[in-house]
């Protein structure tokens, strides 16, 4: 094998690495945005999801 064959192989194993991790990361904040309480538009208080607002 060439170095430039060695060189592109890296390369391309690099790159399918870094794209998996980042797949990775973005799954993980996609969930803790979803688990996250969001909070009230009214009064700013965090309440349960579909509470009703007293």
């Amino acid at each position: 094998m060439s170095a430039t064959t060695v060189t592109s192989a890296l390369l391309a194993l690099a790159l399918g690495v870094g794209a998996g991790l980042a797949v990775l990361v973005i799954e993980e904040l996609r969930w803790e945005a979803r688990r996250r309480v969001p909070r009230c538009m009214t009064c700013g208080e965090v309440h349960r999801l579909h509470a009703a607002h007293r």
